[in-house]
């Protein structure tokens, strides 16, 4: 629980056991961080369920493959219950049952669609959610499964479609990027814009505009001083882009605020249409046509009275925990670390459950387990490599 549920890192437990042994007396050992990351590794594989599991019971699937690691992609795949109870609300761990979890150093259509096959019996699957992919869409077409583009990968495909190679966006956005280069070990490091993603940046340019707009109010209001107006009065130049762009960027994170936490259906995308129509700006007519298109074409692949899931947030957020683990050494690629992500969904507090998991589970089963899914590592191919060395 201190590792899925608290966040805490391998090393700090036997720490944190140690001072609470201390303060409270209590006659317990704490164990090493390697005994810990044994235990994860046993729950993670115990999460996961054989094929009979989801017979009598309709499922959606949620999939997406992680960022490179190393050389290697790792492909998730993730059943969620098709139930009016799920799909109305934002999803929790708790909903998920881990289906695949396997690397690879691609993945193409055929082979997601074989791993999918040998996990769950189609007939079993109503719909996957997933962003636009080809590999993942093409997959889902050998399958016959019908696909749900995932809201947020579509929105930044709108907001790109529109915005890239806009003379004036590019300008600001450059601008911006310069500021933070020359400023950021200066006297003025305190008013520097947001940092720019590289990997998918039409996904977070709320934090630049939002920035923008609070210069322009600051300017506006005399709170900077002759120094710092100095650096930010570009902004001025671009106020009008900085204004109705954050405007847009708002209305668009509230529609998908909506359709995550209301699911997708008719009632929610009349209340998103609404919210569109509330703006006007040029650049909001381009994007109202491309939102309308994905609407009709995705409310078109389900029933009319039909609500259902059109996030897959919920399995970045695992990636997002895994790679938070991962993060201070990268250069090991994909190990069987990563049944940390199993581990983190179902029932944290099941007592029994994870009694079961320890001993059960067993250490060859986790040898067996990496040998299928994981193969050889980023850091088992560098040593071999060297050892040629002498």
């Amino acid at each position: 629980m201190l590792v899925n549920y608290a966040g805490v890192s391998f090393r700090s437990i036997r720490k944190i056991i140690s001072s609470i042994e201390i303060c409270l007396q209590l006659s317990i050992k704490a164990p090493t961080h390697a005994t810990v990351l044994n235990w994860v590794k046993k729950q993670g594989i115990a999460n996961f369920q054989n094929k009979e599991y989801f017979q009598n019971q309709s499922w959606i699937l949620i999939v997406d493959e992680s960022i490179q690691f190393g050389n290697k992609k790792l492909l998730a795949v993730v059943a969620v219950p098709n139930d009016k109870n799920v799909v109305n609300r934002t999803l929790r761990y708790t909903d998920l049952v881990p289906l695949i979890l396997k690397s690879s150093n691609s993945w193409s259509a055929e082979e997601i669609k074989v791993e999918i096959e040998n996990c769950i019996d189609i007939e079993q699957v109503s719909y996957a959610v997933s962003d636009n992919g080809h590999n993942l869409t093409s997959s889902f077409s050998k399958l016959g499964v019908k696909h749900i583009e995932d809201v947020s990968h579509k929105f930044s495909l709108i907001i790109k479609n529109v915005y890239d190679k806009h003379t004036e966006f590019e300008a600001y956005t450059k601008k911006l990027a310069e500021m933070r280069t020359k400023l950021s070990l200066s006297q003025f490091s305190h008013i520097l814009p947001p940092k720019q993603r590289v990997i998918s940046r039409f996904m977070n340019l709320t934090p630049l505009f939002r920035w923008g707009v609070k210069m322009l109010k600051l300017i506006k209001k005399g709170h900077l001083s002759e120094l710092e107006q100095e650096k930010v009065k570009f902004v001025l130049e671009y106020s009008e882009l900085i204004q109705n762009t954050y405007t847009i960027l708002l209305t668009l994170n509230k529609i998908q605020k909506l359709l995550k936490t209301k699911g997708f259906n008719k009632e929610t995308i009349q209340k998103a249409k609404l919210l569109l129509e509330k703006i006007k700006d040029g650049n909001t007519e381009k994007i109202r046509i491309q939102i309308n298109q994905y609407f009709e074409q995705t409310i078109q692949k389900m029933s009319e009275d039909a609500t259902f899931l059109c996030t897959s947030d919920i399995l970045e957020s695992c990636f997002g925990k895994y790679k938070e683990i991962v993060k201070e050494n990268k250069t090991v690629g994909i190990t069987d670390l990563c049944l940390c992500i199993p581990a983190f969904l179902g029932e944290q507090n099941n007592k029994d459950k994870t009694r079961n998991a320890m001993s059960i589970i067993k250490n060859s089963d986790i040898e067996l387990w990496k040998a299928k899914n994981i193969g050889e590592t980023l850091y088992e191919k560098r040593c071999n490599f060297f050892k040629k060395a002498g």
